[in-house]
């Protein structure tokens, strides 16, 4: 690992194919994580096997403890964070308002390879908590419901996709500018927001991301008539 690939040109003689061809098997096994490809610098060999794919199935809250529990988590750092006004109108917080900052990264397998890096932001008042919550893994709202504080009521979901910044890339071993999608959740109670997170995962090819939908009874669908009414 570590060595430069010859220049495309030198491949496409190589190998007799188009510059398409080339182009396309990079891109390709950079999205496996193979190769890190730099403007003007060519590509480097990072890893010798693709890189692991991952996939998310989620129906319930439920179903997040249940992948929270069939995973690992390395804590990387917690430190107070005070909220800008971007920060706070994202996670319902009050500008100025001291709130706590975990990151780690979420593993899987025998060599506990990282595939995504979690930002978990904690409101105030569970300050007391803190240390109990960083015994834990996340998500770190079943720690609060489980010290009887506060039951959450309901949990806000966004999806974007997203080049890495630095310190997600470095953190995940990624190259610099990878796709990753990154997802945001605020986990709340009726008193407000008990966590945010936002979780950075591998993009591209190496993600799936499922869901099982259903139908609520009695709802009209979209070109459906509505339903008599029963004498």
């Amino acid at each position: 690992m570590g060595q430069n690939l010859p220049s495309e040109a030198d491949l496409c003689a190589e190998f007799g194919t188009s510059r398409f061809t080339v182009r396309e098997a990079l891109r390709k096994l950079q999205a496996d994580g193979m190769v890190a490809r730099q403007h003007g610098a060519g590509s480097r060999v990072v890893r010798t096997a693709p890189a692991s794919s991952f996939g998310l199935s989620f129906g319930s809250v439920d179903d997040v403890l249940l992948f929270a529990s069939d995973t690992g988590f390395e804590l990387l750092e917690a430190e107070p964070l005070t909220l800008n006004e971007v920060q706070a109108a994202s996670f319902g917080g009050s500008p100025g308002a001291r709130w706590t900052r975990v990151r780690g990264l979420r593993c899987v397998g025998t060599d506990r390879s990282p595939f995504a890096l979690i930002e978990s932001f904690i409101a105030p008042r569970f300050a007391d908590l803190l240390d109990t919550l960083l015994e834990s893994r996340p998500p770190f709202y079943r720690a609060v419901e489980q010290a009887a504080v506060e039951t959450v009521t309901d949990v806000v979901q966004k999806t974007q996709a997203l080049s890495m910044p630095r310190y997600v890339a470095d953190a995940l071993g990624a190259p610099h500018g990878s796709v990753s999608l990154r997802i945001f959740r605020i986990y709340r109670s009726v008193r407000g927001t008990i966590v945010a997170s936002y979780n950075w995962h591998f993009g591209g090819e190496r993600f799936e991301h499922h869901a099982h939908l259903q139908i609520v009874d009695g709802m009209q669908r979209p070109g459906q008539a509505p339903a008599e009414d029963p004498d």
